[in-house]
């Protein structure tokens, strides 16, 4: 048999919890773990056990400590595994981890997971307003990493086109064909709603037409249009928001003056699993995501593949995963008129999602993701 590609994948997340990147890495782990034609190797702070491809490098004392630990690592792993001839793939999770990555001697790939950096000089006053300057200097660090990274790395890979687009018109790399897009990716076989469910874990009421939100940086992704929008819906309208990933007083502290409802209307789920969330949602009747900015969306594609219809701003990459009316409906971001007018408007699905939506989730499954890598990685060799 021919030698297997070499692949050292560097994450700041694995194995701790349901966020995005680190259900990324998850999936690609799980894929080529065994593969006969991938040896894949992984680079993180820490790991829950031990195996010979993984890597840990400690978390250290603070961000940039452990940002150098994982580049120092990577480096090192990879030119363990490189035997004479051979080139190992260097794989970065996120495309701004540390300088000393950019002085890899052989193909150094990188993750663009949003255009925050990229995107920072055009919303600068809104950023300084909404997280101070601390957070403004971070992000332009990350920015002006970023964009060395993107003028180094052989392939970098946006999760949507709408991030791919602002990368090239933000960073103008010298190779733009190098700069791809590989949607993130829902196991919609986790998420399917089965045919008979047992309580609804939070318990709300069987009447009300059942909204849920999930969001930890509630700002970004418009709670407070949310919650100014269900305060315009008919007196008429029996409704009930579940919002999960922030508490109360997180919504006090980022919305002073949001609007007050009974428990018996809003109830603050706090953070989840994913096993939680998708009994949550398969108890549920529509996803609702206001965001402000969204480079593209994985929470939809699993509200999506639970059975609910869907309610999203039109921003980022949204629109790449609604993009049939039979998915849900999309509204302008920051607006709780129009908000308020799709919650009505918008109907459950009683029988599971509609044709042109398990399309769309075949479009973005983990099987699709998966060989698209795969054929990356053995085109590589």
């Amino acid at each position: 048999m021919a030698t297997r590609q070499r692949v050292v994948f560097v994450t700041t997340l694995f194995g701790r919890g349901a966020t995005g990147p680190d259900t990324y890495v998850r999936y690609l782990w799980e894929a080529f773990a065994n593969d006969e034609q991938i040896e894949f190797h992984l680079v993180a702070p820490e790991f829950s056990g031990t195996n010979p491809r993984w890597h840990p490098a400690g978390r250290g004392t603070g961000s940039l400590d452990l940002y150098r630990r994982l580049g120092q690592t990577a480096l090192r792993v990879a030119a363990e595994l490189g035997a004479p001839g051979e080139r190992v793939i260097l794989h970065v999770n996120n495309s701004n981890l540390h300088a000393s990555l950019l002085n890899y001697a052989g193909p150094l790939w990188g993750q663009v997971n949003d255009y925050e950096n990229a995107d920072l000089w055009r919303r600068a006053l809104e950023t300084i307003r909404r997280a101070g300057w601390r957070r403004f200097f971070a992000l332009a660090r990350r920015r002006q990493l970023e964009r060395r990274f993107l003028a180094r790395q052989d392939l970098s890979l946006c999760n949507s086109n709408f991030t791919r687009q602002k990368v090239l018109a933000e960073y103008h790399p010298p190779h733009p064909g190098r700069v791809i897009t590989v949607h993130k990716a829902v196991d919609a076989s986790f998420f399917a709603r089965p045919a008979a469910l047992g309580e609804d874990p939070l318990g709300r009421p069987r009447a009300a037409r059942r909204l849920v939100f999930m969001g930890s940086d509630i700002v970004r992704k418009g709670l407070d249009t949310l919650l100014q929008a269900v305060g315009r819906l008919p007196e008429n309208f029996d409704w009930h928001l579940a919002i999960i990933g922030a508490s109360p007083a997180e919504a006090s502290a980022a919305f002073p003056n949001f609007p007050s409802f009974p428990e018996s209307r809003i109830l603050f789920a706090g953070a989840m699993d994913k096993e939680q969330l998708r009994r949550v949602l398969w108890h549920s009747h529509v996803f609702v995501l206001p965001s402000r900015a969204e480079a593209f969306g994985v929470a939809l594609l699993e509200a999506l593949a639970a059975g609910l219809p869907v309610v999203a701003s039109q921003v980022g990459g949204i629109p790449e995963i609604v993009c049939d009316p039979a998915a849900g409906l999309l509204v302008p971001p920051g607006d709780p008129v129009a908000l308020a007018e799709a919650l009505a408007k918008i109907q459950p699905w009683s029988a599971g999602p509609p044709p042109p939506v398990g399309k769309i989730l075949e479009s973005f499954s983990t099987q699709t993701m998966i060989t698209r890598l795969r054929q990356l990685y053995l085109s590589a060799a």
